[in-house]
């Protein structure tokens, strides 16, 4: 499976990079808006599993 998925990654990987930066910006605004962001807690459990997967 992960032979199959290894071309897909490797196109992926240039545009992460990219986006890089702006995950960091994002992030430190999630840490500011943390108090405010405990009820979308559920969605991000739901992003975070196709994060890891994506990342390099």
């Amino acid at each position: 499976m992960l032979v199959k998925l290894r071309p897909i990654s490797v196109k992926i990987k240039p545009k992460l990079v990219k986006l890089r930066p702006i995950l960091v910006k994002v992030r430190s605004e999630l840490v500011k808006l943390g108090p405010k962001l405990v009820n979308l807690r559920p969605m991000l459990v739901q992003v975070r599993p196709i994060s890891v997967n994506v990342r390099p």
